[in-house]
Parts: C-alpha cells; structure tokens; sequence
C-alpha cells in the first residue's frame, strides 16, 4: 500500500547497501525515456525514509544536467489524481533498468521560474521519517552522446545520484532518452495567396502540418491578426473528415491535412495571420498567412507563372549568394510591363535579381559570376523583430516594409514572339544593358517587358548579411519568409482600342498581380579559435617549432577560414579551411627564427570567411636565441623572397604531379665574392630541386661555353615544340580558310597566308609579347634564332614592316658585302618608333650554302639569354596553380588555357636545353645577387590531397669574407679561424597538396552508320571530381582522320570544382571505311589525370543516284507478248553535283507458279507519258487535300487549315520543279530498243514510264516477278534493282473481254 502523498504506482523501493534508509521512487537504473528536448525541467519525484531509530543526515551528489530540491512549487501544485498518472513506469528489463516516462501534459503546467532555483546537498531526517524530493534534469545539446540533429532524433544524456549517509551508499546510474520536437509546414513559404478569385465563389487549399522529431508533440492555431474581422466566417480550417480543425496531437514522423476554404463576400484584399504553436516546444512556433485578392468578376490573365509557385531557397549560409528561377509567359495579344516588389521580413537581406537574354540556365556554379552581374539594393525595410517568430507585419504592405528591385533593362524574348508596332517601341524604350559573364547576359532592370506570346526569365538571388556574435539566434538557422509582388500591366502604346469601363472596374483593369511567397534559412557561420595567445617560448635560431589551432565551427552551417598574417618567420597555411556544422579543425604554425630577438610579437587573423565580424585575431610571442651561430650567416648574405627578407618560401596550393616554380634571390652584402652551396632535401625523393640560370659571361667578361650551348638549343627545342600559341592556331587559321574558300580556287602558299594573317591583325594568329615568334612566319620571314638568315627590310611585303628587319651600319672600310641584319622584336606593331626595350639580334651574312655561325657573336647570344629570362620570368609571375574561373568571354577562356599549356612546356625548354642548372655551389660576386630557382613536383595518389609538403634548402658558406673576419671574431668573442666553420642554415620550402582529377562522361562515342561528308554533332562530357578547378585540353592524334573532327569551341577551358561542361564537336568523314579516332582529354595539371575516348564510325560510300521506290506493282496483267497492265513510273535523281550517265534495263527474274515471266518495257514516249503519270496523280492527291482543307475551314480549325494549305503549295510547287527537271533529263533509247540511258544534270531528276509482258502458259492469279537493273554507264559493279511483281489475269474471262 502506497504511503500518504505517494503515487500508487511506485512499488520501487530500494533499501541502501547497509540499510540505513531506503529510497522509493528511484531505482539504480533509470531509463529515463519521453524527454523533451525544449530548455525546460523535467521533475521526477522521489522519497528518501530514515529506517534507523536516530536522526539520519543524508548528503545528495549529483552529475550532469542534475539536481535535487526539496520544495518544488510546480509538484506542490499538482493534485492527487494528476500524481498517480504523472509517472509511466515501464517493467525492469534483464539488466535492472527500469523505463520511465513523465507526462508531458501536466509538465507544460509548470512555472520555469520555480524549477530554476537552487538545488540542495543534504537532508536531516529524524528517525523513521519520509521526505519528499524532487530530482530535476534539464538537457543541453552539447552533452549528448549519440543522435543526429538534423534528423531529430533521439539523443542520450547520462547522470548520477548519489546518496550518502556516512558509509552507507545508495548510487542510481540515470539515462535520458531526449528529442527536438520540431513542427514544419507545407508549402514552407506558409503563405496561400489567391489572386484571382472572385466574390460568391469558393476556393480550396491545402495546407499540411508535419511533426518532422521522432517523438510526438501537440500543437494548436490561433487566429493572431486580420485586415477584417466580420469576413473571418468566409475562411474556414477543416479537417480531412471536414470537421473544424485548431490543433490536435501529430505522432512521430507523422503530418496532418489542413483543407483552407474560403469564399469571398465582397471585392478586395483579405488577410489573415495565423500562429502555429507547438506545444511541446515554445521556441518552436510557425506563422502562415492567407491573402486573397477579390474582383466583382473573372478577369482574363495576361501573365502565367511557368515556375513554382512557391519559392524556397533552402538552408543559407550568411555571405554566400543563392539565386532561383522565375518564369513568365505573356498569354495576351499585347505587350506587357512587370513590375516588382518585396515584402515581409527581410531584414538583414541583400537581394538582386536580373533577367538573361540567351534563355539558358545557369548552373549552382555560376551563381557567384551571375551575382557580380546583378544590382544590389538592400532591401531597407523598418525593423520587425528580425525573425518570424515575432508577430510582425511582415505581410501586410506598407510604405516601410517594402523594397522595390531597382534598375532599369530589357532583353532578347527566349521564345518566338511579336513586338512590332507599339509594343516594339515600349521595348525600345527599356534599353538592356547587360555584360556577359561566363556566355550568359544579365540585365539590370525594374520594369520587365514581355511581348505578346513571349516567355521570359528572371533571377532572383539573396544574400544573407551576417548578424552579430550577441544574438540570440547567432549560430542558428532563422527562417525568413517574404513575398515577391509581380504586377502585369498593358505596355505604353500598345493598348488595343479601349472599350467602356464601368467607374468601379477602372482600377481592377489598371494591373494584374502574381504573388510568389518566398523563403530562406539563414544562418551566420561563427567560429572559435583556441588558444588566443600562442607562447612559443625560446626557439633557436635555424630550428624549426610548431603550434597548433584549434578552430571550432559553432553553427549549424559550414565554415570557410582563412588565417592572414604578415611574418618572415612564421609559417602556416593559407587555404581556406572548410569545417563541418558543429566541428573543428587544427592549424598548424611554424616558426622558424632567422636572427636574435628577444621579445618578437606578430598577430594571425583568422578570417571567417562568410562572417568577417567574427574574424579572431591569435597573438604569437617567441624569445630567438641562437646557441648555434646560425644568425651569421646573416653578416654575409640574405635570402630575399622575392625582396623581402625571409627564410622559407611557400608555394601556397600546388597540385600534385605538376610543376610549380619560386624564385630566391641570395644578396651578397660583403664587398668580395662568396661561394655557397646548395642542397635540397625532403622526405619524397625528386618532390623539389634548386637551379640556377646558365652565367652568359665569365669572369673576364667572355661568353661561357654553357651560353652558347643554350643559343644553340634553345630554339631548336622551341621550333619543334607544339606550342598551342602558335602552331595550333595556325593550323586551325589555315583550315577554316580552306572551308571558306570557294570550290576550284587555288590554296594561297603558306608564307602568303601568314602574312596576311599579321598584316589583319588577326590575334588567334598574334604571338604574346614574351613568346617567340611564330615558327610558320619563322621560317618564311624572320625570327629569334641567330642561325637562320633574314632578308633585308626593303624585300619585306609592306604588311610586315612592323618586324623592323633593317640592315646594320657598313664597316669601317665601307664594305657593305660583310653586312649584317638587326632583327628587332617589338611589344606593338608600329614600324615608325624604336622602343627602348626592343631586342636586338645582330646576325652575320652568311655565304651561300654554307650555315652562319653565329658562335662567336655576342649580341645574338644575349638575346637568346634574355629572352630565356623574359620566358622565366613570365613562368614565375603568371603561371597558375589554381586556375582563375571568371573571364570576360569565351576567346578569353581559351587563351587562357593555352598560355598555361605553353608555360608548362616552357619549364621543359628551359631546363632541357640547359638554360637551368642544378644547383651545387653558387657564387656570390660583391655585392650581387644570384637568384636559385625552387622548383617543386610532388608526386603522389589522391589520398596526398589536402597533406602538407615540408621540404628543406641548406646554404653551406664555402669561404669566408677577409674584411668580416674581425667583425665576427669580436661578435663571437672567440678565434675564428678559417677552420672555424659556420653550421649548415636551413631554408624551409612548404606547400599545401591539392589534387586535380578529370574524368569523362564517355569513352566510347559510336556514330554507328553514315555517309561520306555527313555530318554528325556529338560531345564529350569533361567532369571535375575534385574542388580544385580544372584545367583541361583537348588534343587529337593529327592523323589524316583526325581532320574530320571540328570542336568549335571550348577546346580548352576551365571547369569549376565538382562541375561539369559539355564540348561539342562535329564529326564529317571525307573518306568511306571503320573509324576508330582517339580524342585525347588532357588534365593540364596533372599530366598522368588524361583520359582518351574513342569515336567510332562506319562510314559508307555515298550515294551517286536515287530510286525512289525500289518495287513496282503492276496489279493484273493480261498473259502474251505485248505489254498490258497499268504502266508504273521509275523515278530516278542524281544525287552529286555534276552530270550522272544511267542505264535501265530489264533482267529476267524467277518465273511464276506455272513457269510464267514478266519482262520489263519502255514505251515509245517514255518520258511524256511519265510526265502524265506524274501529274495525275498529284491532282487526285490536290483534289483530296482541297476537300479536306474546305472541311477544316467550316469547322474553324486553324491549325489544320494552316498544315493543308502548306501542304497543298507544296504539291503544287513540287509539280513545276519536277516538271522542270523532267525537261533538263534526256532519255535515249539504245540500239537493241529495250534499254534506255538517262543522263542527268547535276541534283537533276528523271520519271521513266515502265509496263511489262507476261509469258503465255501460266495458270489464273499466278504470282510473277521481274526486274529492272539501274547502274552507271562505266560502272556495272555499284547497281540498283528494282523489284517488279504482278499476277496473271484468268484465260477465259481475258478472251470473253476480248471478243466483247
């Protein structure tokens, strides 16, 4: 029996271990299951009896979200009855865990105020009494142990509750089961606009309401605002079994159908707010909104919505654009006028909107590129609370809560549509202004026109601005829903005739309104940094130390960070760093002292990328020492990157298996020279080497053997390499004009089309200023090599003259035999002016025959040499690891592409022939600096991406300055002998891996069947499966076959990370056979990522003539020797374009049943009863088209109308040309009169009359069969047959129709 005040249903009475007291209500383990997780306290009692004959002091210790209190007002209150079913208590299982839940519906009863006062620690209890506590436990998302968020699912929470009276213990292990109640709604816009209706009618929608936890909740709604309350009746909430509806309880997982009816009672807007609510959950309430717009009578649309009807952008992150599609159709005879508006909360959102002219989507990728197009204007409505949960008009219009989307354009229609007359002019008044961006125009406007049966496209895109660290909601997704107000209105000057207006109607005509609700989950990204002050301590000079940060994601969306910071010694990575909802990531921070510094101090800013209020700012503290004497090496010489003093270099993001190169410059500040030297180390073999530039000039000023090798080299090498910035060109130039030529014109010579394409300025021809010269015009004209002879600039077409090729001044002597021609290449074609910077090439005259030799030329040397450094240094400054992904056009994408494509092959050149050097010992002249060029390849799979590369230079000092000896033997204040070395110094090479990986959509393309020059459109699907963009290019095998294929465009280009791009070619075989041409695909940055695909075709000989039907029926013929049955028409064409010479002639086919033939004969007039035939049979066809066209005209079908009058002006039109080329067609007949030669002219046709003969001796209705042979006059091997069947017509009834 149930103690006084004690529920009956606790037969859970546990005594302690050595039985001081015992505890009912709470066993030892505790399964705790039915746990909101809503911020609030959840109670469940207990009761604690002294069972000893003293007084008893029980002490109470609690963990986790746990705690005990002796009076509790919220469980005071509850009565008697409400105590016994407050608490389920489920049976123990095997392991002794009882199962308890409490109920949710006398918990939503308490006061949170009570349940947040103080816990106790101990109990005084005199000898057998009972007291009555309250164990509270509240749940905090970051203790849980397991669960998803997202989903709503449960999440588990543990505690303890011990109890203690002296060296008795009574422990009770709890475990919560705890769940997010969340409600949502559908539409997620929770707004239902009719704009359209009428008054006495009535309108359904449906709205849904869905319990999105995995544990039940209750929820109820509430009218909470409305523009007239005596229309409340007209809008009515029901049910699925009609019923009213204002609430109710939604399992788990489970929804509801709420059926919205209204009929509306008088002209004019209604509103009406509702407040969704759940009941388990305050902070957990929705609005939705009901707005009809009423007119006394249905009003014609002029302007369908093609989209959805309700937008939703999903969840947002703050700082990122997001951009949806809204499309318009004009369903009117007239040009319309969209204007538009915004209202409802959009506080704290940048919205831009534009419309495109070519009617193409844009993908996810171009959003950014399509937001740099866009106005901006913030929408700068009053402040509403910021949030929906707050009961703000946000859908009640305004003069504060609106924002129009200000500009002004117009663009191309996407579809057929009209626009002259008034309509055109309205447009004409709607100038477009728009700029491309990635092959898509974006047009500012305010004021969208939309012609008569046009369809149109706008882009709306949003932009949440981040919000402060303090807010309530910082680091949550806050749900912000507004309404796009489209208004259609007739255009100026294109109004039809106006008609008489009742006064009541003039407004309702004036504009037609679509309204597109709208909404976002936004959510500022914010981030944490731990520890804000990194102490590094004492570091040696020379030695390397390393930190870490820890930078933790706090919201519910990812994180994009950057760390910046402006240091010679310290080091850490600056890629931006994507961190997961709710995670974190570490950072590491090298330092690497190069001199003595006592207190040094520098700052990391760790920028949020999407949240720059949120950037953390780390402070770094270090002592340098140098115990080793590594800072000497600074008395002697620096390392300048580029020119800033620093002992490491960075590549930044490098992908792997491609090259990357950096140059160090080592200063000598002694005035006498210093030999260095160099080594490289790192953990991957070959990952990195250092180089230095071949020396032009020895100590004593001669040219050094190693200089001359490289003038020889070099331009060989460069003249065989396939630059993509000449060669290529050239070869795709001189095609397209071969296509452009007109047929039988002679090719111009190749030197004649080179310089005409530089005398046009033709720029897919033109050289970049630091390239060399074009080997097709090399070689006919000028160029950079001193081993080939240029011809006097007198002899030069006039075209070329900017090449400034001018002889040099005549010798002492006068002599003009010796001269020798100055080659100056230029950064601009203009022959009048000599810029200061020109090259200038001296080459000797050569003898006849003989090759010049250059070897002992100076000048020509040099500038071979510089423009190798020219090369090098355009490698260093512009050659891209992360390739660039906005530009200006596509000819800009594809320059692009190829400049970096040669870069690559540049790095070949100049290390093959010689001009870099591995670096062994450098020497220093005073005062000078030599620069050692770092490049670095690291090689390895995928699993390297995002691994950082540590690599390591040392400088060892060979000799050392005499005129410092004293200096550093007083700084050390030791002897330093020329024994005394300095230690090896260390310069640190680091990088961050990437890697680049491409893929194709398809590896086989098959044609299947076709014909020599037909053409087939076809594409490859070029795939990015890595966040790097990618660089590709697309290569064939320069076979003879391999011409057939034409990329028009992106042959090169630029794919976004995880993106994709289709490149379409056209293949159009000039030869007959199996085709199996290999495309190559090839990944720029990572030369072992290409992929090949094949393209396969069988290609078929074409078709000199044409038959048209290749079986002629003659139906009943009549047995004997002379032709009877109806005469057929063999209707032949020449399908070349010269004149053809056929043959017809009959050939014996198999008999019939009874040994019957039938043979094939020409009448006399071959062609004229041809003619006959012809005609009239396309009368009886015109006579059956006019019939049905006067049929189709009663019943006023105007498509049909249209089809048959086309139809009927074809036959007709058809008839006169057949009849004109019948008259070009000469028909002969031959010697033996029972063949025929048709010549025909060029596409020119033929129509012969053909009737046969059947042989006496078959039976009545007896199948027979013949043939016709059609072939060339010199070509009997290619030949046509044409199938010729008729039956035998009966003996008797033949001879009775005879003798009647």
């Amino acid at each position: 029996m149930a103690e006084q005040g004690q529920p009956a249903n606790y037969p859970l009475r546990q005594q302690s271990a050595e039985g001081q007291f015992s505890v009912r209500g709470l066993p030892p383990r505790v399964h705790l299951d039915r746990v909101y997780m809503n911020g609030l306290h959840t109670l469940l009692p207990f009761w604690i009896t002294n069972d000893t004959a003293h007084e008893l002091v029980v002490e109470l210790e609690t963990t986790g979200a746990l705690k005990v209190q002796e009076q509790n007002a919220n469980w005071s209150a509850v009565g008697a009855a409400q105590r016994e079913a407050y608490v389920d208590v489920a049976p123990a299982v095997a392991d002794g865990e009882v199962t308890m839940a409490c109920s949710a519906t006398i918990q939503r009863e308490y006061s949170e105020v009570f349940n947040q006062l103080g816990g106790i620690a101990s109990v005084r209890l005199a000898a057998h009494e009972t007291a009555e506590l309250v164990l509270l436990f509240v749940v905090d998302a970051a203790d849980a142990d397991g669960g998803d968020g997202q989903r709503y699912e449960y999440e588990t929470f543990r505690g303890h509750v011990q109890v203690r009276a002296g060296a008795d213990t009574y422990v009770v292990t709890l475990r919560a089961s705890a769940c997010r109640t969340v409600l949502e709604m559908d539409p997620p816009t929770s707004r239902i606009y009719v704009d359209d209706c009428v008054t006495g009618r009535t309108y359904e929608r449906v709205l849904r309401v869905r319990n999105a936890s995995a544990i039940g909740l209750d929820w109820t709604m509430t009218v909470v605002e409305t523009t007239d309350s005596a229309s409340l009746s007209s809008l009515q909430l029901l049910d699925s079994d009609m019923q009213p509806l204002s609430g109710g309880h939604l399992g788990a997982r489970s929804d509801t159908q709420v059926l919205v009816r209204y009929t509306a009672q008088a002209a004019g807007e209604f509103l009406c707010r509702f407040l969704v609510e759940n009941s388990n959950d305050p902070a957990n309430a929705r609005y939705w909104v009901f707005r009809a717009r009423a007119s006394q009578r249905q009003k014609p649309r002029r302007v369908e919505l093609l989209s959805d009807a309700d937008i939703s952008f999903g969840d947002c992150t703050s700082g990122v654009w997001y951009s949806r599609d809204i499309r318009f159709k004009n369903v009117s005879d007239t040009a319309v006028v969209m204007r538009f508006r915004v209202e409802g909360n959009t506080a704290g959102l940048t919205m831009k909107s534009a419309v495109r002219a070519d009617g193409t989507d844009p993908g996810a990728s171009d959003v950014p590129a399509l937001a740099e197009a866009l106005t901006s204007r913030r929408a700068s409505l009053a402040d509403d609370g910021g949030s929906e949960g707050l009961a703000a008009t946000d859908d009640i219009a305004s003069e504060g809560g609106s924002a129009e989307l200000s500009s002004r354009a117009t663009a191309a229609d996407d579809g057929a549509a009209g626009g002259s007359g008034a309509g055109g002019e309205a447009g004409r008044r709607l100038a477009a202004r728009g700029r491309a961006v990635h092959g898509h125009k974006a047009a500012l406007f305010d004021e969208l026109l939309i012609k008569a049966g046009a369809v149109r496209t706008m882009t709306l895109a949003l932009m949440g601005n981040p919000i402060s660290g303090a807010s309530v909601s910082a680091g949550q997704f806050a749900r912000q829903s507004f309404t796009l107000f489209c208004e259609a209105s007739t255009a100026t000057g294109a109004q039809p005739t106006p008609t008489p207006t009742p006064p009541g109607m003039a407004a309702e005509r004036s504009a037609e309104r679509l309204s597109v609700p709208c909404t976002a989950n936004m959510c500022t990204p914010f981030v944490r940094v731990t520890p804000a002050l990194l102490e590094f301590g004492s570091v040696d000079v020379g030695t390397l130390k390393s930190l870490w940060l820890r930078v933790e994601n706090l919201a519910q969306v990812e994180a994009t960070v950057q760390c910046k910071l402006d240091s010679k010694v310290i080091t850490c990575t600056r890629v931006p760093i994507t961190i997961a909802p709710l995670q974190s990531a570490s950072v590491r921070v090298d330092i690497y002292p190069r001199r003595i510094n006592a207190r040094y101090r520098k700052q990391i800013i760790v920028r949020n990328m999407h949240n720059r209020h949120n950037d953390n700012v780390v402070e770094v503290r270090s002592i340098h020492v140098d115990r080793r004497r590594v800072a000497y090496h600074n008395l002697f010489y620096h390392t300048l990157v580029p020119n800033n003093e620093q002992n490491f270099v960075d590549f930044g993001a490098v992908p792997l298996n491609t090259r990357s190169l950096r140059r160090v410059n080592l200063h000598n500040v002694c005035r006498c020279p210093l030999s260095i030297e160099v080594a490289a180390d790192a953990a991957d073999a070959g990952a990195f080497a250092a180089y230095v530039r071949v020396r032009l000039r020895d100590s004593a000023g001669r040219l050094t053997d190693a200089a001359r090798h490289v003038a020889r080299r070099l331009p060989l090498l460069e003249r065989q390499a396939a630059m993509h910035s000449n060669i290529e060109r050239f070869k795709e130039r001189t095609a397209g004009e071969a296509e452009a030529r007109p047929p039988g014109s002679p090719s111009p010579p190749r030197r004649a089309r080179a310089a005409l394409a530089l005398a046009s300025g033709d720029d897919r021809l033109a050289l970049p200023p630091d390239m060399f010269i074009d080997k097709s015009i090399e070689r006919g004209h000028v160029c950079l090599s001193p081993f080939v002879r240029t011809r006097h600039k007198s002899t030069l077409p006039p075209s070329l003259a900017y090449l400034d090729v001018a002889p040099a001044a005549s010798n002492a002597a006068g002599s003009t035999s010796d001269y020798k021609h100055v080659v100056r290449i230029r950064e601009h074609r203009d022959a009048d002016s000599h810029p200061a910077g020109a090259l200038l090439l001296t080459l000797p005259r050569a003898e006849a025959g003989a090759t010049p030799d250059t070897g002992g030329d100076d000048e020509a040397v040099a500038g071979v040499i510089g423009r190798a450094e020219q090369i090098l240094d355009e490698i260093i400054d512009r050659l891209d690891m992360v390739p660039q992904t906005l530009f200006a056009s596509p000819e800009a994408e594809d320059a692009y592409v190829r400049r970096q494509v040669d870069l690559h092959k540049y790095i070949d050149l100049l290390e093959e022939s010689g001009y870099l050097r591995p670096a062994r010992r450098v020497r220093l002249a005073a005062l000078g600096t030599e620069p050692i060029i770092v490049m670095l390849r690291p090689a390895g799979a995928a699993d390297r991406a995002g691994q950082r590369f540590d690599g390591n230079l040392y400088f060892r000092l060979v000799d050392r300055p005499g005129d410092l000896a004293t200096y550093a033997d007083k700084a050390h204040g030791t002897a330093f002998g020329s024994t005394d070395q300095l230690p090896v110094r260390r310069f640190l090479v680091q990088a961050s891996l990437l890697h680049s990986e491409l893929e194709i959509g398809q590896k086989s393309i098959n044609v299947g069947n076709m014909q020599v020059d037909e053409p087939s459109h076809k594409y490859l699907v070029v795939q990015n499966r890595s966040e790097t963009p990618l660089m590709y290019a697309i290569r064939k095998t320069g076979s003879i076959a391999s011409g057939d294929i034409r990329f028009a465009d992106n042959r090169y280009g630029v794919v976004r990370g995880f993106d994709s791009r289709k490149v379409g070619f056209v293949f159009t075989p000039s030869l007959n056979g199996v085709y199996n041409e290999q495309i190559s695909i090839a990944n720029v940055l990572n030369a072992h990522g290409s992929k090949r695909a094949a393209l396969k075709a069988v290609v078929r000989r074409p078709t000199k003539f044409y038959i048209q039907s290749l079986h002629l029926d003659f139906g009943e013929v009549e047995a004997g020797r002379r032709p009877s049955g109806d005469a057929q028409v063999l209707a032949i064409k020449n399908m070349t374009a010269k004149a053809r010479r056929l043959v017809v002639r009959p050939q014996a086919a198999g008999g019939g049943d009874a040994g019957a033939t039938l043979e094939a004969r020409f009448p006399a007039d071959v062609a004229a009863q041809a003619a006959r035939l012809v005609d009239r049979e396309t009368e009886e066809k015109i006579e059956a088209l006019e019939q049905k066209l006067k049929i189709a005209v009663r019943k006023n079908r105007a498509e049909k109308v249209d089809k048959y009058r086309a139809k009927l002006g074809k036959l007709r039109s058809g008839g006169e040309q057949a009849a004109a080329q019948a008259a070009q067609a000469q028909v002969r007949r031959l010697a033996d009169d029972r063949q025929l030669e048709v010549e025909l002219a060029a596409g020119g046709e033929a129509s012969i009359a053909v009737v046969v003969e059947a042989s006496a001796g078959g039976r009545s209705g007896s199948a027979l069969r013949g043939a016709l042979v059609v072939h060339e006059a010199k070509d009997t091997d290619n030949v046509k047959v044409v199938e010729l069947t008729a039956r035998l017509k009966g003996q008797e009834r033949s001879s009775r129709q005879t003798g009647s």
